[in-house]
């Protein structure tokens, strides 16, 4: 049975344990494929919320896939891309990390050409389709005197990226549908080939000069002089201090800088940031959630709140340095968490500085955007063992001494799964409206 909405539906591209994909024709005649989440799986704790943010990260990847239309409040969520960009329906349903079964292509049925009514301004959000079976059904009866659809022929699945080398903690994962499964995760060492410098060669293009004679007779010997006085007065300096006692070395040093990343990210964000801003619709936690609040985690000086069977684990400290683990556990199950970072920032904490250490950051490969002055977020779709997994980064900069100067680093990194975006968004709202960058 067809869904009923404001596309004319001509047959079934293919299906999976959590809907269905469509290939229709809208108002203005144009050919669109349509994602269409079953009514039952919508009501189904997480996967409304992973199905409307999975089409905003195919949309904001390096290989976007825009949407054209969509209602994500209605009883069977929908979304409807052009033709034109391909098969946006079926690479949702894969970035939901789910099986997805095309349709035989065999004999393609084919869409009669819409009517020549005129065009219409608005967009067809008035009646969202309905999905009334579950997938896969069998294809409706083709509506004949047109050409083949231009979407029938599917699509490999999209391509996703790894993430860091950095293990996260982990979470189990939420309740999901009858049937939909998913491989265990794990975070492999993503690899990348060495870069060649086209310039460079094994030839010498240069050669040098013949030196000069030297003059080795009344000079060596003045030099070796000049040598032994300097070596004796500088021995005599470090040896006497104004009171005649050893200076103590340690605290003539310059200060330590805080430590970074110890090699460069895999895949860095995309610079520079897009202009945008923090994402109103990012849910908060209220009173109803279980979380915790850890208010004296060492080295940190602001309470961090989390979900109520997390715990945050010390993964190293240093001066101007602290790093934690935060995240979940339940063998067997998925994983979610990941990594807080907190750093000076040497002064001038300036955008050429935080620029600087925000490239340093693995952010796998997404585009940054910006936020507010000092601060910077991307979120992207990683393929881990087969599994679609949602991943979050924040790199923000804000005041955190006395002189009310913008100088510390702060840098959060979560995963998990589709279902559970929702969850790692409300941790980086709560530490933005903590810390106010």
């Amino acid at each position: 049975m067809q869904p009923e909405g404001p596309y004319r539906f001509t047959h079934a591209l293919g299906g999976s344990p959590v809907g269905k994909a469509w290939a229709a024709i809208d108002e203005q005649g144009r050919f669109v494929t349509v994602a269409v989440l079953d009514a039952t799986v919508a009501a189904t704790a997480g996967w409304r919320e992973a199905f409307s943010g999975a089409a905003d990260l195919l949309a904001q990847s390096a290989d976007p896939t825009p949407y054209t239309y969509a209602d994500f409040s209605a009883a069977a969520p929908w979304v409807a891309y052009a033709a034109e960009v391909g098969p946006g329906a079926e690479k949702l349903f894969r970035a939901l990390g789910v099986d997805y079964t095309p349709a035989p292509t065999s004999a393609p049925p084919t869409s009669a050409p819409p009517s020549s009514a005129p065009p219409s301004s608005a967009p067809p959000f008035s009646a969202p389709p309905a999905v009334s079976a579950p997938p896969v059904s069998a294809p409706p009866q083709p509506v004949s005197g047109g050409p083949p659809a231009p979407w029938a022929v599917q699509a490999a699945p999209i391509p996703s990226q790894l993430v860091s080398a950095s293990p996260h903690p982990v979470s189990g994962a939420p309740t999901s549908p009858a049937g939909v499964t998913s491989a265990p995760p794990a975070f492999p060492m993503p690899t990348s080939g060495p870069g060649g410098d086209a310039f460079s060669s094994p030839t010498r293009r240069i050669a040098p000069s013949a030196p000069k004679p030297q003059r080795t007779g009344l000079w060596i010997g003045i030099a070796a002089l000049v040598l032994v006085v300097l070596a004796g007065a500088g021995a005599l300096a470090f040896m006497r201090g104004s009171d005649d006692k050893p200076t103590d070395v340690a605290t003539s040093s310059s200060p330590v800088p805080p430590p970074m990343p110890a090699t460069p990210p895999q895949s860095p964000g995309t610079e520079p940031p897009q202009g945008g801003k923090w994402p109103a619709q990012w849910p908060t936690f209220t009173e109803r959630d279980n979380v915790r609040t850890l208010a004296n985690l060492e080295g940190l000086g602001f309470p961090v709140k989390v979900p109520l069977d997390w715990n945050c684990t010390i993964a190293g400290q240093a001066e101007g340095f602290v790093k934690y683990n935060c995240g979940r556990a339940a063998s067997g199950e998925s994983t979610m968490g990941g990594e807080l970072i907190v750093r000076n920032c040497p002064q001038p904490c300036d955008e050429r500085r935080q620029t600087a250490m925000r490239m340093a950051e693995e952010a796998w490969g997404t585009r940054w955007i910006r936020s507010g002055q000092s601060a910077t977020f991307g979120e992207a779709l990683l393929n881990v063992d087969g599994e679609q997994r949602h991943g979050l980064v924040v790199v923000a900069y804000y005041r955190g001494g006395p002189d009310g100067v913008v100088d510390r680093q702060i840098v959060l990194r979560l995963t998990g799964p589709m279902q559970e975006a929702n969850q790692l968004r409300r941790i980086a709202t709560y530490l933005r409206d903590v810390l106010v960058f």
